[in-house]
């Protein structure tokens, strides 16, 4: 599906871009059918993970055969059209009665729940510990996928492997540039070493790397986890502020930039899509890219046994810091409006049982990994065992802290999504543009962080005029180390 991380689109677009989408809404809704039929209920799935259709089908297929009252129909969109359908369809009442959701992490429950898109698991009532203990203690949290004792999500994805910050190698082309793929580069400069050799050996470029709007994610997050710890947001929550202008964010911004300048850089302004398409047709050398590449390039032809995965290379001085790990894996919810709830409620809990038919199929197709599954057991594609070898490296990822748990009436707070959903793509344009022009993004970049930071901390201030707890301290961890798993006991 992309980085959850993917590919985030702060706030929910509104006005001419919804407007865009009404002709798409019509023939969406008829593909994916009526919410009831005369054999009995209909239940509508929405996302975008369009790699897996094949496995949502015999998903549908299996939970019929064992539910026969219930007839699934899970429809996989593009991405780009999902973002703005979706929106079209709650606000005419006609969205599915699942869906796919995951922008803004820790924060989607609240949203949507301001948003009044979703209603709780169950009917409201309490989960079944049959249900609660798949997950790891912890999984369920209060201002997370929780709120006044009901529960709204669930996490699909862990957080140990799940995520950006993987370089996948082609092991053609390293292998035509006279490189080892079993030596990859560990530093920043070991990264350019490699890319020289590619560049003079091959016709190949050295790095498929998307710098289209939010696809730029890939190759910062990457490098940007050798400096410092961000999130997906571009926070900095040791320092409780936007982060894009900070040194570290500069720095590696920098990097990137040398690498278009000296021709590392696949050329153009180029989408996530295109950027895969030229590694796994041997076009590049590396990619920058997520825990879900895997099953991408194995419908472009490509399995893991033309490439390799390594872990993501750090500067030359060490790693300073590490890439992020938060409760952002609760990605499929029941719609508001929707009336088949408990035929909602029966497939969710079918599907998210650790040995059962939807568990294997996933793992076993190599789509990812699941939160509440043993993934070991059941994940056989080696590119996925490999990024599950990195990950387990202790400081690969660590955990952020969580500012709800801080401060509980943020999950009642607009602030924060607020402040992020004012252009809600703006780092991403940023760091395009400097790229393109080859000057500096320090000026821009600013602008960014002090636009985001002033409505940021004037809503906080205006919210607890009003009576809630909140402020930006909330926000604020001075104590957290970048390198270090967040204790609240600390």
């Amino acid at each position: 599906m992309g980085m959850s991380a993917g590919s985030r689109a702060r706030g929910f677009r509104t006005g001419g871009r919804l407007a865009l989408a009404g002709a798409l809404l019509v023939p969406l809704l008829a593909a994916c059918g009526g919410s009831s039929g005369s054999s009995g209920t209909t239940l509508k799935i929405w996302d975008y993970s369009a790699e897996q259709t094949d496995l949502h089908k015999k998903v549908a297929e299996e939970f019929h055969k064992q539910h026969p009252d219930i007839t699934v129909q899970w429809q996989s969109i593009a991405q780009d059209e999902y973002k703005r359908t979706l929106p079209l369809a709650f606000q005419s009442h006609q969205g599915p009665d699942i869906f796919y959701w995951s922008d803004n992490g820790p924060l989607a429950m609240s949203q949507l729940i301001n948003q009044k898109w979703i209603q709780p698991l169950n009917g409201g009532k309490v989960l079944p510990t049959s249900f609660t203990e798949r997950w790891p203690k912890g999984s369920f949290t209060e201002g997370v996928n929780q709120l006044d004792g009901k529960t709204y999500g669930f996490p699909l994805s862990e957080s140990t492997y799940w995520g950006p910050g993987y370089m996948f190698l082609n092991k053609k082309v390293f292998k035509d540039a006279g490189l080892d793929v079993s030596n990859p580069p560990k530093t920043w400069s070991g990264l350019k070493s490699a890319c020289a050799a590619i560049k003079e050996k091959t016709k190949a470029y050295c790095l498929a790397s998307p710098t289209k709007d939010v696809d730029f994610q890939r190759i910062f997050y990457a490098l940007a986890a050798g400096e410092y710890t961000t999130n997906d947001l571009f926070f900095d929550y040791k320092k409780g502020t936007f982060s894009l202008s900070e040194p570290q964010a500069q720095k590696v911004f920098s990097f990137i930039q040398e690498l278009k300048k000296d021709g590392y850089l696949a050329p153009g302004t180029n989408d996530k899509n295109f950027s895969r398409q030229q590694f796994a047709s041997g076009q590049a050398g590396i990619m920058m890219d997520g825990t879900w590449l895997p099953s991408v390039l194995r419908t472009l032809g490509l399995d893991s046994s033309g490439y390799t995965v390594a872990a993501h290379p750090v500067p030359d001085s060490g790693s300073k810091g590490a890439l992020w790990s938060q409760p952002d894996g609760n990605k499929y919810w029941v719609s508001a409006d929707s009336e088949q709830s408990k035929a909602a409620w029966t497939f969710l809990n079918w599907m998210t049982q650790p040995d059962g038919y939807f568990t294997k199929q996933y793992l076993a197709g190599g789509f990812g990994t699941l939160a509440f599954a043993d993934n070991k057991r059941y994940i056989k594609d080696p590119a996925i065992q490999q990024i599950m070898r990195i990950a387990d490296d202790p400081g690969f990822r660590v955990r952020l802290p969580l500012p709800v748990t801080k401060c509980p009436d943020l999950v009642k707070s607009k602030a924060y999504v607020k402040a992020i959903g004012e252009r809600p793509t703006w780092e991403y344009e940023a760091m395009t543009g400097a790229l393109n022009s080859g000057k500096s993004l320090k000026s821009e970049a600013e602008r960014v962080v002090d636009q985001r930071q002033k409505t940021l901390t004037s809503d906080l201030k205006k919210e607890a005029a009003d009576g809630l707890k909140v402020s930006l301290d909330c926000f604020t961890f001075p104590d957290w180390s970048y390198t270090s798993d967040y204790s609240p006991a600390k």
